[in-house]
């Protein structure tokens, strides 16, 4: 079974994310970390992403890793429970990612949804 660690820039004027997708263990780690520090010489005052919406796994190497980009001003985004309890206990508080703002967002997508599903029943 080969391990993947899929790992995609998104470069723009106001923002270098990096979107992650796979598990963030073994050599995947120091891959994601030369990455990082090849980029963060291009990002000027531009703010740095780190998005983990698609991470399922991290292994102990990989948190040391998450806690140095947060220590560096990397800005951690969790969706799943487990990747978001990770990225609260690497950052030592709940304010570095913004877990809450996409789980709004995803509810009000849902209830937008719900309620397009319910006129359109009305019709």
């Amino acid at each position: 079974m080969v391990l993947v660690l899929k790992i995609t820039l998104h470069d723009s004027s106001h923002e270098l994310r990096f979107k992650l997708e796979g598990r963030l263990s073994g050599p995947w780690v120091r891959e994601l970390q030369q990455c990082w520090q090849t980029a963060a010489s291009t990002v000027r005052d531009r703010r740095t992403v780190l998005d983990l919406g698609e991470v399922d796994f991290v292994d102990p190497e990989g948190q040391s890793l998450l806690a140095e980009m947060h220590r560096g001003g990397v800005r951690l985004l969790a969706t799943t429970p487990l990747i978001e309890s990770l990225v609260e206990e690497v950052c030592g508080d709940s304010c570095c990612g913004s877990v809450e703002e996409k789980r709004a967002h995803s509810h009000d997508a849902f209830r937008r949804n719900a309620t397009h599903r319910l006129d359109s029943r009305a019709l």
